[in-house]
């Protein structure tokens, strides 16, 4: 009754009507409902037509001066790659709406421009900010990427940016200007680039709304140059020590400083290679 009551209140805010036009309005509501059920296939298709063009439009179909159903139609018919890349999106789009929301003393910060983080959150105590990169589960095929090397109930995260390009670099850093230069891929994240990855578990778990985080300084370096982000990380589907289901504990972690790394490459090498190595022996001869 006090939800009912609550609802009404609400309803007559936004309308202006009395207690009785509400009432009306939500008789003939239930009367369109009832209605609607009774409907055929081709009926409520044609209803649904008629409803589409007496509601405003999204601001993407006037932008792109197309409906919403041709833009979902190209979105499925495409590869692989471009699907990958609208779901990114999506899971950029989930954590904005939902889990910054949740995050109590830390405010949004607006984020301009084209930098190596997607987020920015402010504590209000004292202006402290941390960055926080969205990643969606990494897929193959359709189907959720994994590596035997990382064993069970884990997952793959690629961190890298997605625009790909290239640039010059001197060989020398204090070289005159003719001297020769070298490719660098500017794809991969330096640490520092941000402070928090967070990844969209999405396509392992059928739900928007499963992130697992851990700390940005956390992930493995790359072979061979420790300020580069490794590209491929494994992303436990389960809490571990250092994957959690909790931006606020993730956030908590960071600001620890404690140091950490979420993987040991070699450990696992060398426990394959041991695996690998008793099978044999176990091989009858």
């Amino acid at each position: 009754m006090v939800a009912e009551f609550c609802c009404d209140e609400q309803r007559l805010k936004a309308t202006g009507l009395g207690i009785r036009g509400v009432l009306q309005m939500s008789e003939k509501a239930e009367k369109v409902k009832r209605l609607i059920e009774s409907l055929t296939a081709p009926e409520l298709e044609s209803l649904a037509s008629y409803l589409r063009s007496k509601l405003p439009k999204h601001a993407l179909e006037e932008k792109w001066g197309i409906t919403h159903e041709l833009i979902l139609d190209a979105i499925h018919r495409s590869q692989d790659i471009v699907q990958r890349g609208v779901r990114g999106v999506i899971a950029e789009a989930v954590f904005e709406g939902r889990v910054l929301p949740t995050i109590e003393g830390w405010d949004p910060v607006e984020v301009v421009g084209d930098l190596p983080y997607d987020f920015k959150i402010q504590r209000a105590s004292d202006k402290r900010e941390i960055k926080i990169q969205v990643k969606l589960q990494r897929t193959q095929g359709g189907e959720p990427l994994t590596r035997r090397l990382f064993g069970p109930d884990t997952f793959i995260v690629e961190v890298q940016k997605t625009r790909s390009g290239t640039r010059r670099k001197r060989k020398d850093a204090v070289s005159p200007r003719s001297a020769p230069t070298a490719r660098e891929k500017t794809r991969p994240y330096q640490f520092g680039d941000f402070d928090i990855i967070a990844v969209n578990m999405q396509p392992s778990t059928h739900d928007w709304t499963r992130f697992m985080y851990t700390v940005a300084a956390w992930l493995m370096p790359r072979a061979g140059d420790t300020k580069l982000i490794e590209i491929m990380q494994p992303v436990s589907a389960n809490r571990t020590q250092v994957w959690t289901d909790s931006i606020v504990e993730c956030i908590r972690w960071f600001l620890s400083g404690e140091k950490k790394v979420i993987f040991d490459m070699e450990s696992a090498k060398k426990r394959l290679l041991a695996e690998r190595e008793a099978k044999k022996k176990a091989r009858p001869r």
